[in-house]
């Protein structure tokens, strides 16, 4: 496959800035992708929101596309569907998945509005919104929904489809609460004239032979390929997310790849091929998960970036460009 050509470099940057109704500057670094990570405080909520800024140029692109990312808010809203024995592990939850004594469901309406103020493309979000997948959690991640008016691409993981903490809710039930929102597709795509953005959906698990297929025709296409799925993928060439997985998670490696949690079949092992060949059109991939930042390379190609929580307030900004 003939892969376009795609420059990369990283830098970093730090600052400080507090808006109000001004979206963040885009980084004006040579870089061809650039991260930064600062702290603004939202005029309504008056919580500091982190935001990552991943800048990706596509030589010969005009003009600027800016997309926005949010993942891992784990929305909790308590219900009648948790079973009873649950009930207290259910709470307790909701403590954990709050910010500064503000829950995950209300902050998402917070969060609604503040992504209504940003100019952009479109929202990300990279799975993990809600906790489980109950009627009450996937209602309230609709309503916000219903209020967003930008168009976004949800790729699920498995706290968005299964039932987990509750009582008489069946896999089929979750995910029917979940197609409420948008069809629930394995493979999703946004297509530009310059690049691609492509969700690999429910990305806890294997990938289906129907998935692979898709992904081999969008591969084909010929375009470079910003690829968002929930799970980040291992990296071929630096150690240090291997690492900080192992250290965050109990020894685990909580990535896609050899010797990993999410170890991979054979049709997930040929997709990742995909990903690590040398002709890959991959130059940039979003995920979450490990509820910690991490910013490397996958290979010497393609790039990695992994957001912190939603639930800790932290969003992203990825900006494509050309040179």
């Amino acid at each position: 496959m003939k892969k376009q050509a795609i420059q990369n470099n990283n830098t970093y940057k730090c600052w400080l800035m507090v808006s109000v109704l001004l979206g963040m500057l885009c980084l004006s670094a040579c870089a061809d992708i650039t991260v930064g990570r600062g702290n603004r405080t939202d005029s309504q909520s008056l919580q500091p929101v982190t935001v990552e800024e991943v800048s990706v140029r596509v030589p010969g692109m005009e003009g600027e596309k800016r997309f926005l990312y949010l993942s891992d808010l784990h929305l909790i809203v308590e219900s009648d569907q948790v079973a009873e024995s649950e009930a207290e592990t259910v709470h307790g939850r909701v403590g954990w998945s709050s910010y500064d004594g503000i829950s995950a469901a209300d902050s998402w309406k917070q969060w609604v509005d503040y992504l209504n103020k940003e100019d952009t493309e479109g929202v990300l979000l990279g799975a993990d919104m809600v906790d489980f997948a109950s009627e009450a959690n996937v209602s309230c991640l609709k309503a916000g929904l219903d209020e967003l008016e930008h168009p976004f691409m949800y790729v699920r993981a498995d706290h968005d489809t299964a039932p987990f903490y509750l009582d008489g809710v069946t896999n089929e039930d979750s995910k029917g609460y979940q197609d409420t929102i948008t069809p629930n597709d394995e493979v999703m795509l946004w297509e530009y004239e310059e690049f691609l953005i492509v969700g690999w959906n429910n990305s806890t698990e294997n990938l289906s032979p129907a998935a692979l297929e898709r992904m081999k025709e969008i591969f084909a296409m010929d375009k470079p390929i910003i690829l968002l799925t929930h799970v980040p993928i291992k990296s071929l060439v630096d150690g240090s997310l291997a690492t900080q997985s192992k250290e965050a998670w109990q020894e685990r490696e909580l990535t896609w790849g050899s010797g990993c949690y999410h170890y991979p079949d054979a049709v997930t092992w040929e997709f990742l091929e995909m990903i690590y060949a040398e002709d890959s059109p991959v130059v940039e991939i979003l995920c979450g998960h490990l509820h910690f930042t991490w910013d490397g390379w996958v290979t010497q190609t393609v790039h990695e970036h992994v957001f912190s929580p939603a639930f800790e307030r932290c969003m992203g900004i990825i900006t494509v460009s050309g040179e």
